[in-house]
């Protein structure tokens, strides 16, 4: 009987090489006549690189690091992928509009991204604040936006007409800031 020492190391080396085990890449099948820009890989690396996204909002901890999308893949019956990387972050506090502002507008700003109305975003809901930002990256019309929801609480014991709300609440989804940087060519140029 061969020793199997070696097997472990050919499954890690063939996982690595097949794209399989975290590498960023979105799966599915590629969506026939869908274009992705000229340099996907170079495009994704500048979104990367991006200053806004070293940004650390104040008392909140990074979720998973910068996740990098390549586009055009088929994601479920309606969606498909977009060149795109996205940052999250778990704040120990709501973030709204002006203090969404204070921490990103002037860095965005300052690396050339445009602060732009998105008519395609509704109204920001209670306790969601949306900015958006345009600019050009490799020559792809990019956008940038950030995303702050506040967090979520339920009554522990829900309030009727006779009983006045709990005083103790539970967190059913924490507070998130979402940054997603992505190739959208109807971005109003600057």
């Amino acid at each position: 009987m061969k020793p199997r020492g070696s097997w472990p190391a050919l499954a890690l080396l063939a996982l690595a090489l097949t794209g399989c085990g975290g590498t960023g890449q979105t799966p599915g099948p590629l969506v026939p006549g869908c274009a992705v820009p000229d340099d996907e890989g170079a495009v994704l690396d500048a979104y990367a690189g991006d200053p806004v996204l070293a940004v650390r909002p104040e008392g909140a901890r990074q979720v998973d690091g910068i996740t990098r999308t390549t586009g055009c893949h088929r994601l479920n019956k309606e969606d498909v992928s977009n060149t795109s990387v996205s940052l999250a972050w778990r704040p120990d506090h709501d973030y709204d509009e002006s203090t969404l502002r204070r921490t990103y507008d002037h860095v965005a700003i300052d690396g050339g991204w445009s602060p732009v109305a998105d008519p395609a975003l509704s109204p920001n809901l209670s306790g969601e604040v949306n900015l958006t930002y345009c600019r050009t990256v490799r020559g792809v019309p990019s956008r940038l936006q950030v995303r702050s929801q506040a967090a979520q609480l339920a009554d522990v014991r829900p309030s009727s007409a006779d009983r006045p709300p709990s005083p103790q609440w539970s967190v059913t989804a924490p507070a998130a800031i979402y940054l997603d940087i992505y190739a959208w060519p109807a971005c109003a140029k600057p």
